[in-house]
């Protein structure tokens, strides 16, 4: 199998990223060029297999990949919001179709809470923050109408969620474009790149990361051979954690695509201008449609991140345009409209909201498909995954074995037309939300 798809070349740093201090990435290549097990792509799903293939099998040494260095990946431009919300019902098998939404908010929640654990055990610095308002908010009567919807939805799942009327939601955010809010089903809010590097800081001595390392090919054997730009490795198991990037190897092309959103830093702000932003020191906003704006008060900046493209990445002028429209609808009247940081970052988007998940082959284990809630979901995936190699049963486990895998997508040139005319009219029926 080889690579004939590259990870790709952002044309833009990552906000998040710029705002840490530089970082020196691991690129020593290691001696031993025969190992146990290789995971490819060292996001969210890949550090958390690593890890727990490492705790699994102590004396195991693991050999993790990845073809950037860490913060500066899609796990690093993201909005930071580590959510619980369940899959697309249509990933669901036959097997569990009543109580989907509880299920799926298991797993996810069991992702969040290993993450709270590993960044209070490894004291990671990631601006972890669990009561900072997280409000889905909606800008239009359409929108409104999502809100109540989902509301009721939580309800019949038996979680409650607060309700916010247009006046609390002015105090809250500063503006008075919103008209009605409801508590998202975000349970922490964090500094992404800083969680990334962290836990790819914190790995077990067992584990050897190596950035900067895109891998060209990978042989087909039960021995398989990972041909890097560093040179070959060889494994007995292979792990391929690289979300839309399995594709290059010839899994799951014909059912993913990839779709880029967009992000944009404020400098940061004078205390006249945070007020503008509302009396909560940092909050977040999540739109009521799925094609809406993102934003965050936070580190005494605002981020704004919103606008989809197929495939390939918006100019930064273009991106940076956009977004700051969208900034200027929301809080008219600011003397500057000026963004210091403007990224884009890639996601896999599937049509049913499903994952490819498991050992697709002897010794060849897959999880790639991750559309939203990455954080949480990629890292729960990754340690199902590593569970499911060693034959260690959970509850979670059966769960995740039980979801369908992702529907079949028609070859382009059909898919790109499709997707980018979904774009389109996603975007129209957004409307204001966006």
């Amino acid at each position: 199998m080889t690579n004939h798809e590259t990870a790709p070349a952002y044309k833009a740093r990552s906000g998040w990223n710029a705002l840490l201090p530089e970082r020196v990435p691991r690129e020593e290549v290691p001696r031993q060029r025969r190992f146990r097990t290789i995971v490819v792509g060292a996001g969210y799903t890949g550090l958390a297999a690593a890890r727990r293939l490492a705790e699994l099998a102590p004396g195991e040494e693991v050999l993790l990949l990845d073809a950037a260095t860490m913060g500066e990946g899609a796990s690093g431009r993201n909005s930071g919001y580590l959510l619980i919300n369940p899959g697309e019902p249509s990933a669901n098998a036959a097997g569990f179709t009543a109580d989907w939404a509880a299920r799926q908010i298991a797993l996810v929640q069991a992702g969040l809470d290993w993450l709270r654990q590993l960044v209070a055990t490894h004291a990671i610095a990631c601006d972890w923050q669990e009561d900072v308002p997280a409000i889905t908010a909606a800008a239009t009567a359409g929108g409104e109408r999502t809100v109540r919807a989902t509301r009721d939805r939580y309800l019949s799942w038996g979680i409650a969620s607060k309700d916010y009327a247009a006046e609390e939601l002015r105090r809250i955010f500063g503006t008075g474009y919103y008209r009605r809010g409801i508590q998202s089903l975000t349970r922490a809010l964090v500094q992404p790149a800083a969680l990334h590097r962290g836990l790819a800081d914190s790995l077990p001595a067992a584990v050897t990361l190596v950035e900067n390392t895109p891998v060209l090919a990978l042989g087909n054997e039960a021995s398989f051979t990972v041909r890097t730009s560093r040179g070959d490795f060889v494994a007995d198991r292979l792990f391929l954690t690289n979300n839309l990037h399995a594709r290059a190897f010839g899994l799951g092309g014909d059912r993913m695509v990839g779709i880029y959103t967009y992000g944009a830093f404020t400098p940061e702000l004078d205390a006249a201008t945070l007020e503008r932003f509302g009396e909560a020191p940092q909050w977040g906003a999540l739109p009521a449609h799925r094609m809406g704006s993102t934003l965050r008060k936070t580190m005494g900046r605002l981020l704004v991140r919103s606008g989809d493209s197929y495939e390939r990445e918006l100019e930064p002028d273009a991106a940076r345009a956009m977004l700051t429209q969208l900034y200027r609808n929301r809080f008219p009247g600011l003397k500057s409209y000026a963004f210091e940081h403007v990224w884009g970052g890639l996601t896999a988007v599937t049509h049913n909201g499903a994952f490819l998940f498991g050992e697709v082959r002897p010794g060849l284990f897959v999880s790639a498909g991750c559309g939203g809630a990455g954080v949480t979901r990629g890292t729960i995936h990754g340690r199902l995954l590593a569970e499911l190699a060693h034959g260690v049963p959970s509850q979670l486990l059966s769960d995740r074995l039980a979801l369908d895998g992702p529907n079949w997508l028609p070859p382009e040139p059909l898919r790109g037309i499709g997707a980018r005319a979904q774009i389109v009219w996603e975007t129209w029926l957004a409307g204001a939300e966006r």
